[in-house]
């Protein structure tokens, strides 16, 4: 299939480059500032303001301030800017300047949808009318010569009015060009800002537009995930849409209910439970809700091409815009605002709270947790016996240990016996591994003295779901059979990383790559926890594509060679950034050899068997890459030094 029937079957048929640099004439914010207006007016008197009310006939010197705003003023003199180019001095220079120095990019953005076959226009800030029938928007960041915030703020705004006026039509798939250095950072506020997945939005440099081919990978890479970007934006638009008719219905719902019945509902049913009317009637108001949710065929719907998503996955962009422990941890816990809501219970604990030392408080060595700042208890007990004042005088807790979230360390499997993420003190993440031999229990006066406000020493630290904690509670009834849970998303932890080349008469040398490119990227880490993939970023792969393919193999270790020889092929390079490299031996410590998934050849079916890899690299965690290596240094092949955010 070539490029163009590639871009034609995945829908993308029309575009739009939008760009201020396609404006004909200068708008009133970009000239406000120019200091040349002064001397214009200063200029323009007696005989030679003649020459001036020949184009603008309500033109008077004396009226400087309001002039300079009128934009009808400033498109007389624009247009007349042939006759009177001595009278303006310097007035315009800026903006030709900008309008000169900004066609090449244009013009080579232009060639780039040419050389694709993409029909397109090309439009100026007032682009709305235009944008909102097309596939592909190439936009600037900046639309406006200031470069600054405000002009970032229309062109956000304007590109979300073109989204919104689309209605059913697909979304379309966005290139951002800016010439800031800080493009990368930029575009995931940006993409956020604009809702946007991912996988229907690039970035690209303006400088390197006019490289071969750059834009063209760009659009190829939107064509190649479009129809699985369009199915998850579908889906995500449609549950946003649906969720907030849900709300409505809820709410009428939820109406019939009044105050007659409130007082029925706690004089026959929480009266006796003592349970509060506020914490009841939240739980009530949760499950209407998501029955609404669940009623909408169209969500229902929206989720089945979901199933249809392509095996080879769209790469990753920024990695810092990128956070499934955050997902996860929602998905797992109760939001601690609706935990810290007084429900009257008698116990001050209940059924799936996890309970820990309080932060900024020293662990006693004889007290509840015994000197270990690591121990944290699984609150076990039925929740409606924790609850009446006749129910349980000694609460059941699972004892459980935390492990800081580090690919260094052994340990990240997840298993039924384990917590994948637990937030203490703030935005620090651990891994609970909770050991079902190790039964404690509390009784009603320990649990209030310990969670004292003032003197206690332990605190609630969150509150599992139901479903979550049934599950843990099922490991200590497991002949009565297994509860089915949400299974965990694959977890991910950021990483920087150097390459190096291992030299034939020893020691490294350095990949170098253009100023201001990054190798960034994300370590996915299965369930198992046993082998864990990194797959690098996208917005280096254009540039760290090019430093490979024009490598200089002669002082490479000849062990290595070989290697090195398969990264000479595009399509393997490509691999680096979608399946990434595999089969990476967990914890991630020292140094471990990695590889890219054999080509054609049949994968294991599940995450606890090493995949089938041709060795291409070794990944090193450490300052020393030659002392790390050691006698393994000649065979290393690309050598991927990585630095971790181990706090995921």
């Amino acid at each position: 299939m070539t490029d163009r029937e590639q871009v034609r079957d995945a829908g993308i048929g029309s575009a739009i480059i939008v760009d201020d640099g396609y404006d004909e004439i200068p708008e009133v914010a970009e000239l406000l500032d120019e200091g040349a207006w002064d001397s214009f007016f200063d200029d323009a008197q007696g005989v030679e303001a003649e020459r001036i009310t020949a184009h603008f006939p309500a033109y008077d010197p004396e009226e400087r301030e309001e002039l300079r705003s009128n934009q009808e003023f400033i498109n007389a003199l624009w247009e007349a800017r042939g006759t009177i180019r001595d009278l303006l001095g310097g007035l315009f220079d800026n903006y030709e300047r900008k309008i000169s120095d900004n066609r090449p990019f244009l013009d080579a953005a232009e060639a780039a949808l040419t050389a694709l076959g993409i029909p397109y226009e090309t439009c100026g800030r007032d682009f709305v009318g235009s944008a909102i029938d097309v596939d592909l928007i190439v936009i600037d960041l900046f639309l406006g010569i200031q470069q600054g915030a405000p002009d970032r703020e229309f062109t956000v705004e304007r590109l979300k009015e073109v989204i919104e006026r689309r209605q059913d039509r697909p979304l379309p798939s966005i290139v951002l060009m800016s010439q800031v250095q800080g493009i990368d950072e930029l575009a995931r506020d940006f993409r956020r800002d604009v809702k946007l997945h991912a996988s229907s939005f690039r970035q690209i440099r303006k400088n390197d537009l006019q490289k071969p081919g750059r834009m063209e990978g760009l659009i190829l890479t939107l064509a190649t995930h479009r129809s699985d970007s369009l199915a998850l934006a579908k889906f995500v638009d449609t549950w946003e849409d649906k969720a907030i008719e849900a709300v409505h219905a809820a709410a009428g719902t939820l109406r019939k209910i009044d105050i007659d019945d409130l007082q029925h509902i706690r004089s026959m049913l929480l009266r006796f439970e003592g349970l509060n009317t506020s914490s009841y009637m939240l739980d009530v108001f949760d499950r209407v809700l998501q029955y609404e949710i669940e009623s909408h065929k169209t969500v229902l719907e929206a989720a089945i091409p979901l199933d249809q998503m392509a095996d080879d996955p769209a790469p990753l962009m920024i990695s810092n815009d990128r956070d499934t422990y955050a997902i996860l941890e929602q998905t797992l816990f109760v939001n601690p605002r609706r935990r810290n809501h007084a429900t009257g219970a008698e116990w001050p604990i209940t059924f799936g709270d996890i309970l820990g030392p309080k932060s900024g408080v020293p662990v006693k060595r004889r007290g509840f947790f015994s000197g270990r700042n690591n121990l944290v208890f699984f609150v076990a007990s039925p929740e409606c016996d924790l609850i009446r004042k006749d129910g349980l005088t000694t609460a059941l807790l699972v004892a459980g240990s935390l492990k800081g979230i580090d690919m260094a360390k052994p340990g990240l499997a997840v298993t039924a016996n384990t917590t994948p993420v637990l937030v203490m003190n703030g935005d620090q993440r651990f891994q609970v591994d909770w050991d079902f031999g190790d039964l404690r229990t509390i009784n009603l006066d320990q649990a209030r003295r310990l969670l004292h406000t003032n003197r206690g020493d332990m605190s609630i630290v969150a509150r599992l779901r139901e479903g979550t904690a049934l599950g843990l509670r099922q490991q200590l009834l497991s002949n009565v059979g297994r509860i089915g849970e949400l299974a965990p998303l694959p977890r991910s932890l950021r990483f920087r990383a150097d390459l190096h080349l291992p030299l034939q008469q020893g020691g490294t040398q350095p990949i170098t790559l253009p100023n201001g490119v990054e190798i960034t990227g994300n370590v996915l880490i299965p369930r198992r926890g046993q082998f864990a993939a990194a797959i690098f970023d996208s917005n280096c792969e254009d540039d760290l594509t090019a430093a490979l393919l024009e490598l200089d193999l002669t002082h490479v270790a000849a062990r290595s060679r070989a290697m090195f020889e398969t990264l000479k092929e595009q399509t393997r390079i490509r691999q680096i950034f979608r399946s990434g490299l595999q089969g990476i031996d967990l914890p991630l410590n020292g140094f471990k050899i990695a590889g890219l998934l054999k080509l054609d050849e049949e994968q294991p079916a599940s995450d606890d068997k090493k995949p089938k890899t041709d060795k291409v690299a070794t990944i090193v965690k450490g300052e020393d890459i030659v002392d790390v290596l050691g006698d393994s240094l000649s065979k290393a092949g690309l050598i991927i030094q990585i630095h971790v955010d181990d706090a995921g």
